[in-house]
This record gives C-alpha cells, structure tokens and sequence, in this order.
C-alpha cells in the first residue's frame, strides 16, 4: 500500500499538464494538431502510467520482500528466543535438579548422622540403664545377703546357746536320775532294815507294798523329771524354730520390698 501512494501523486499532476495542454493546443491550433498531440500525450501518459505501475509493483514487492524478510527474521528471533528460552529453562531445570539431588544428598547424610547419633544415645542410655539397674540390683543383693549372714550367725549363735542349755539339761537330768536311784536305794535300804527290825521281810504283803510304794513314787518322780526335761527341750527347740521362721518371713519380706521398689524404680 506504501507503493501506490506516489504513484497516485505523480500521475495526478501529470494529467492535468497533459490536459492543459490539450486545451492550450485546441485553442491555438487546428484539429487535427491538437487530435496528434492528445495522443502523444496519451501516448507519453500511459508510458508513464505504466512506468509508474512498474515502479509502484516493484516497490510493493519490495516492500513485500522486506516485511517477508522482517517476519522470517522475525520469527527465526522469535524461535532463537524461544530456543534460548527453552535451553535455559532446560538449564535452570539441571541447575535445580541437580541442587534437588545435592540438598537431598545432603539431608540424607544429616539423617544419616542423626539416626547415627540418635542410635549412640539410645545405646549409650540403654548401656546406663542396665549398669544402674545392675548396680541398684547389686545393691539389693548385697543388702539381703548381709541381713541372711546376720541371721545365719544369731541361728549359729541361738544353735550353740540351744546345745548349751540342751547339754546342761541333760547334765541336770543325769544327775537328778543319778540322786534319785540314790535316794531311792537309800530309801529301800532304811525301809527294809525298819521291816526287818519289825521282823517284816520284804517277800511279806505288807513289805513288799511299802517298797512297791517307794519304787513307784520314785518311778513317778522319773517321769515327771523327764516330762519337765522334755518341755524344756521342746520350749529351746520351738524358740529356736521360731527364729528361724523369724528369720524366713524377714528376708521374704525384705526380697518382697526389694523387688516392689526395683519394679517402680526402672519400669
């Protein structure tokens, strides 16, 4: 369009010279004159309307070229950019894939080292618990087997005591059956030198009643020595299994006491 603009300009002025001169020729010249030169001027109008149109259509193309060559040029910028624009995206996206893959590398070495850290502590409490725990345990063993040695020596000591007594009753039970036999042959001895004096011998009823009597009373004597013996024996003995039940029902509830306070402690 920027092509026929000039065109149109130049040939405006151009005709009205050509009919200026048409009119200047037929006012001053004959006919025929004016006829011929019409013609050469229609002549010289069309060559130059034709020059004009060349001119005009070589501009057009021209100008045709030119915008297809700014359009080419134009999108060839266009697809550059977008190429570039594409490679760098391209880029970015290594530049952030591969600082993905460092920063992931990265937190993964830091959880690494804290599962690490993590595990060591865990060890390291679980390592301190079991040494407290078998310290505390130690501790409550060493306190129970301190109070069974205390006991198992006052049973030792109880024990020898028991013997003693057990010994000096048995010392006392032999002399007493030793003085008794005594006292009783004694008492026989008089009983039959009375009778015999009487003119009683021993194989008589009433003789033999009176020393059946003694011998009775000191048989009676006996038993009740050895029943009185044996309650003593059985009161040392039922002293001593007491304290020994004593003992029993003290470590068990002293084991009891332990294990509650070791439970509450550590669990």
């Amino acid at each position: 369009m920027g092509g026929i603009t000039p065109l149109v300009t130049t040939a405006l002025p151009l005709a009205n010279s050509v009919i200026g001169t048409v009119r200047n020729a037929s006012a001053g010249q004959s006919s025929a004159a004016a006829q011929q030169a019409a013609q050469q001027a229609a002549a010289e109008l069309e060559y130059k309307r034709q020059q004009d149109a060349a001119q005009a259509a070589a501009a057009q193309a021209a100008l045709e070229q030119k915008y297809r060559e700014e359009a080419a040029a134009a999108e060839r910028s266009a697809q550059a950019a977008a190429a570039a624009r594409q490679q760098q995206a391209q880029l970015e996206a290594e530049a952030h894939a591969r600082q993905w893959s460092h920063d992931a590398e990265l937190r993964q070495r830091e959880e690494e080292l804290q599962r690490q850290k993590d595990e060591a502590a865990a060890a390291a409490a679980a390592a301190a618990r079991a040494k407290e725990m078998d310290d505390y345990r130690s501790s409550q063993e060493q306190t129970l087997a301190q109070l069974r040695a205390s006991q198992e020596e006052a049973v030792r000591a109880k024990e020898t005591d028991a013997q003693t007594q057990l010994a000096q009753l048995t010392a006392a039970a032999d002399a007493a059956e030793q003085r008794r036999l005594a006292a009783l042959r004694q008492a026989v001895s008089k009983t039959r030198a009375g009778l015999g004096a009487r003119g009683v011998t021993a194989q008589d009823g009433s003789g033999e009643a009176i020393l059946l009597g003694l011998t009775n009373s000191s048989e009676t004597e006996r038993k009740d020595a050895k029943a009185t013996d044996q309650l003593k024996r059985a009161a040392i003995q039922q002293s001593l299994d007491e304290a020994k039940r004593r003992n029993l029902l003290e470590l068990s509830q002293l084991a009891d006491r332990q294990r509650l306070e070791y439970m509450s402690k550590f669990f």
